[in-house]
């Protein structure tokens, strides 16, 4: 009887934690200016090494959606007193959709007449933005940036996929700024 109740409760407490999904965040909850640093890894870091990154994100509202600007300052070869410095800044911007929690990239284009589509999900305590392009020679692109909120700030993952073959990964750790 008691290897039956026990058998019972443990089958109880694994449906409950199955059961228990994390709710989504609320879009809010995102805004805000978070910088840091991180490493990437791509295929020809395993000849050159990873390359060191700042990082500036701002997510905030838009009349119909929100916006993400983000800059890299991407520190790579030269002289190692005295590096490579280059400097990357995008902004997209995003609507809401037909469904809870998915953002249609605005001004998207057609890829295949060389614009690139966008969209968002907001996932858990997660943001994630996909950015699709096709190349001239019919490859496509994908990027992927994943920002999850976290207690100290945001962890930034992002990926690049050419035809199905990653081509590089970013992990950054960003703190929250005070407006």
């Amino acid at each position: 009887m008691k290897f039956r109740t026990g058998l019972l409760a443990i089958g109880c407490w694994i449906a409950l934690c199955l059961g228990a999904e994390a709710k989504d965040l609320d879009l809010k909850t995102f805004y805000g200016k978070f910088t840091g640093g991180g490493v990437a890894n791509s295929e020809d870091s395993l000849y050159f090494g990873v390359t060191v990154r700042d990082t500036d994100v701002e997510i905030r509202p838009t009349a119909d959606g929100f916006r993400v600007s983000w800059t890299t300052v991407l520190r790579q070869g030269g002289d190692p007193s005295k590096p490579d410095v280059r400097r990357r800044s995008s902004t997209a911007d995003f609507v809401y959709g037909a469904r809870p929690n998915l953002f249609l990239g605005k001004g998207h284009g057609d890829p295949l007449v060389g614009g690139e589509t966008s969209w968002a999900r907001i996932s858990g305590n997660s943001l994630i933005v996909h950015i699709l392009t096709i190349g001239e020679d019919g490859l496509y692109d994908v990027q992927t940036y994943v920002r999850t909120l976290t207690g100290a700030g945001m962890d930034l993952i992002f990926t690049r996929v050419r035809d199905g073959e990653p081509t590089r990964t970013v992990k950054a750790k960003l703190t929250r700024q005070s407006n």
